[in-house]
């Protein structure tokens, strides 16, 4: 029945656009466009009469969909992969079953504490080694502890795979003074950049950039000499990677007066090499166990690794992002695009598969408004992300805490005062009793010192958040510059969301692609891949449902949320097509992407705050304004924004509908309206966190229309002025009132201009213009200038 009905109502959307059509389309544009619809129509009447309900393929179908999730869970039970006979299948299931009592006592027996692990801890592709400090092996007191030149150490116990533990001592490969000297001073802080290109560029300064590296890759390897994994027997003879799980036990009962195993660089061993046996690679997790809460945030189960088995599932990420605007000349705050950039571009490709939203402004109030508004509406999001800066300060008590800063929630007034954006910091404990309330499993942060652990969990973001319900936490172990940032969530999101790795391995990616394709710095590269640690509350191993990666635009529809992704089903052996979703093979080409800026950061918390802006370029010559306000207006509705936006001109306010007090639009944009009228037969799967976007365009000459030397003509232009003053005003009113719209004017104007004209309707002004003295040029100019007075001083030689 379901598939009559859907043939039925395709049938009659191609009767209805073909009676459209010869009813005389309003133009050249809506003829093509209802052409489209109804060859798309067609196709899909065709695709659907050919699965008709006698074909076996369609059975097999249907089949396969009832024992998914059955099948699901057998495979991750018995380790078979997904794709397996169902002879092979049954079988390893029978044999798993028939000897579930011996193997629940080995688990038992080797397992880590606290941590559930599956029935095999190795397989035939990797090794698995646990070192583990659990909550009797605290690090080893020494007589010099308080010595800067002292080294801590630590009773840990070293599993690999299913053999028995061994007991050992690991020593830091650094001491207190060296992590200042070495990693403080090599790891230079792009939030506030305290050196100078000419200290660059100083010899001095290369050769103690080349010892710093000496030291850190010694670190490394001093680091994996005593792991004890290259004597004999240890490591299976060709095994080419193996994971290190490093494991940390806390108990809220027994206070922790200094740091465990997780104040190493452990990432560092990703890197390291060893003669005897130079084709291994090492990847990192680190796990933290707390005693008595349960493994996984309790609230509806909806885990970002289901969505990534489900070819259709829909991932719900939330963005949230703040920048200091205080700051100005070399000390201006990097551009706002690092983690929009890489999701925007993810969605792209993704389409309806992806929701995606910004928290904005990005306040600690309004991330809690928005999840809560979400969750009224359904939606659970499998992850937030952070975008912001991150600072170890003393709290009330004098003691050192994480702290995230957010931007300030404006208070509008008569005498508001406003100059730029304010920002606010909030303590780490707040941040996640925010995220514990809505359950949220995954989160990721490029903010610095985010991961900070050098003398313990109190000053680990990551931990905070780990111990209030997060199960997967990416975040910075130290200060990270933006373009290391910026490499490593573009592979990461690629790795998570397209190609279906878990968040652990699609963290490891990321740090690949930093050593593939490292920072530099006045043209020398940096080693700082080790920065992007992830954590997670225990260790499971990934589902063996492994979806293909998402097609390109090219190779499906040029907007398809659709991917042409197959699963495999065990009944058949065979691949099986995901079910189309059909109001995305509807959509028009993609446009091009937006990259945000700090400007445009400012128009959005302008917009966000005082619901009416105006916009003015000052006649600068390729400004291009229209331009860039129509790429945002996607970009808001593309995240969710709005729903509706309408664009009228400023004379259209001084006419009246006799019916109503509204105002007639030139044009509308919606978030479905590329999908022409058969939109009206797909519901949006979400509504949008606003409703209306108004703009308004040739306001400047209107209301404003200046003097000219035809009395007649003056008075009609004051008329007209008064009029659009007047409905200007009364839209404004009623937009305040309402609370879920805005008004955006673009003009030309100044800020006194703005001020004697329009600012009784409550906004404020906003000016096109970027600030070029972010650290995004300035490091590329100051690069290409030094380079320069370099090659003419080797000339003068």
């Amino acid at each position: 029945m379901y598939h009559v009905r859907l043939f039925l109502q395709l049938l009659l959307m191609c009767l209805s656009h073909i009676l459209f059509l010869f009813a005389g389309a309003p133009s050249l544009y809506d003829s093509a466009r209802v052409l489209l619809d109804v060859a798309s129509a067609g196709i899909c009447v065709i695709y659907y009469l050919h699965y008709s309900p006698n074909s076996t393929r369609l059975r097999r179908s249907l089949e396969t969909d009832l024992l998914l999730k059955r099948e699901s869970e057998i495979c991750e039970e018995t380790g078979v992969q997904f794709g397996a006979t169902r002879r092979q299948l049954w079988r390893r299931c029978f044999a798993v079953r028939h000897n579930q009592p011996r193997q629940q006592s080995a688990t038992t027996r080797y397992a880590v504490a606290g941590l559930r692990r599956a029935e095999k801890t190795w397989d035939q592709e990797m090794d698995v080694v646990y070192v583990r400090l659990a909550a009797a092996c605290r690090p080893v007191a020494e007589p010099a502890a308080t010595n800067a030149d002292s080294r801590r150490s630590w009773h840990v116990t070293i599993q690999v795979n299913q053999r028995p533990e061994v007991a050992t001592t690991i020593t830091d490969p650094f001491s207190v003074d060296q992590y200042k000297d070495v990693f403080e001073d090599y790891l230079r802080n792009s939030d506030r950049q305290h050196w100078s290109l000419q200290s660059l560029n100083e010899e001095n300064a290369t050769d103690e950039r080349a010892r710093a590296e000496d030291c850190i890759r010694d670190y490394g390897e001093k680091l994996l000499g005593q792991l004890g994994l290259f004597r004999p027997r240890v490591l299976r003879t060709g095994i080419t990677e193996a994971q290190i799980i490093v494991v940390e036990h806390h108990d809220p009962q027994v206070p922790e007066s200094r740091g465990g195993i997780h104040c190493l660089a452990w990432e560092l061993l990703e890197s390291t090499n060893t003669p005897l046996m130079p084709n291994l690679r090492l990847r990192v997790t680190r796990v933290s166990h707390f005693a008595g809460q349960p493994s996984r945030p309790l609230g509806p189960p909806r885990s970002l690794s289901s969505v990534q088995a489900n070819p259709s599932g829909v991932f719900h990420v939330l963005l949230v992002i703040a920048r200091d605007f205080s700051r100005s000349g070399a000390e201006r705050d990097p551009e706002p695009d690092l983690a929009q950039w890489p999701l925007m571009s993810v969605h792209r490709k993704l389409r309806s598969r992806l929701l995606l939203e910004v928290v904005r402004p990005g306040s600690i109030e309004e991330l809690d408004e928005h999840l809560k508004v979400r969750a009224g509406h359904g939606v659970q999001f499998n992850l937030v992300h952070f975008d912001l800066h991150g600072r170890i300060m003393e709290d009330d008590n004098g003691r050192q805490v994480p702290w995230l800063l957010f931007a300030k929630k404006h208070q509008v007034s008569s005498s508001h005062g406003y100059h730029v954006p304010q920002t606010h910091l909030a303590r780490a404990t707040d941040v996640a009793k925010v995220l514990a309330n809505y359950h949220i499993e995954n989160v990721v942060l490029n903010a610095c010192l985010s991961a900070y652990n050098r003398a313990g969990p109190t000053t680990n973001l990551a931990h905070i958040f780990l111990e209030r319900g997060v199960h997967n936490v990416s975040a910075m172990w130290f200060y990270v510059h933006w373009q290391t940032v910026a490499t490593y969530l573009e592979a990461f999101y690629n790795e998570l969301l397209i190609k279906g790795t878990d968040f652990h391995g699609a963290a490891q990616r990321g740090r690949d692609a930093i050593r593939q394709n490292p920072t530099s710095r006045t043209g020398r590269p940096h080693h700082d891949f080790f920065l992007c640690v992830n954590y997670t509350r225990d260790i499971r191993r990934p589902s063996p449902i492994q979806r293909e990666p998402s097609p390109t635009p090219s190779t499906h529809s040029a907007d398809s949320s659709t991917s042409n992704t197959s699963i495999k089903s065990f009944m058949s052996g065979g691949w099986r097509p995901t079910t189309p979703r059909l109001s995305d093979s509807f959509l028009l080409a993609d446009e091009p992407l937006m990259r945000l800026q700090l400007h445009l950061l400012e128009l959005e918390y302008k917009l966000m705050t005082f619901r009416v802006v105006y916009a003015s370029d000052l006649r600068r010559a390729g400004s291009d304004l229209s331009a860039t306000m129509d790429r945002m207006v996607s970009m808001w509705l593309n995240t969710n924004l709005v729903d509706d936006v309408f664009y009228y001109k400023a004379k259209d306010f001084a006419k009246r509908r006799l019916l109503t007090d509204g105002v007639s639009y030139r044009d509308r944009r919606s978030r479905a309206s590329s999908g022409g009228y058969l939109q009206l037969l797909f519901p949006r799967p979400v509504r949008a966190l606003r409703q209306t976007l108004h703009i308004v365009r040739d306001v400047d000459a209107v209301v404003d229309p200046g003097w000219q030397a035809d009395d007649a003509e003056n008075q009609r232009s004051e008329e007209r002025r008064f009029q659009v003053q007047e409905g200007l005003q009364r839209f404004a009113q009623r937009l305040h009132g309402e609370g879920h719209s805005y008004l955006l004017f673009i003009g030309s104007q100044d800020a006194q201009w703005w001020r004697t004209y329009l600012q009784h309707l409550g906004g404020e002004w906003w000016l096109h213009m970027p600030w070029t003295f972010t650290v995004h040029s300035r490091h590329g100019r100051d690069v290409r200038l030094v380079a320069e007075r370099k090659t003419d001083g080797d000339v003068r030689r």
